[in-house]
């Protein structure tokens, strides 16, 4: 298999797993008037904490000029709060509220409860393979 026709299998696999995670959520982000796009910000808040515009558009690959438009519309459904440094009022920092937190979870305890039994069934050899095809192809697609 040459390299084009493995890279637009792994794409196509990315995105039967994308399509079937949106699937399970679309109900409970139309119910909290979120995109899917909108649910992963505010994963990636939930998980890493507080951080700024900037460092959350490189971890999700968007330009920061949509990843702030998105921001703005968490912030207001009262999900997010975005407070300017005041070293430099370029510099945007965003966090969860409490309201977000609650949604976050609840939106987290959904997938957990759907996958739960698939993935405690898995041995635990195979989830450290899947994690280590994840580091192998990530190695692949990124710059030295």
């Amino acid at each position: 298999m040459n390299f084009i026709t493995y890279k637009n299998l792994v794409d196509k696999y990315n995105r039967d797993i994308d399509s079937a995670i949106q699937e399970e959520l679309r109900p409970y982000c139309y119910k909290h008037k979120i995109t899917y796009l909108q649910y992963q910000i505010l994963a990636v808040l939930f998980e890493d904490g507080a951080q700024t515009i900037g460092d959350l558009s490189e971890k999700m690959s968007m330009d920061t000029g949509n990843m702030s438009a998105q921001c703005k519309r968490l912030e207001q459904k009262g999900y997010t709060l975005r407070m300017r440094k005041k070293f430099d009022e370029r510099v945007v920092d965003v966090s969860l509220t409490r309201s977000g937190r609650l949604v976050i979870t609840e939106l987290n305890d959904i997938l957990n409860k759907r996958y739960k039994n698939k993935w405690t069934s898995l041995p635990q050899e195979d989830k450290d393979k899947l994690l280590e095809s994840y580091e192998i192809m990530k190695k692949l697609f990124t710059k030295d």
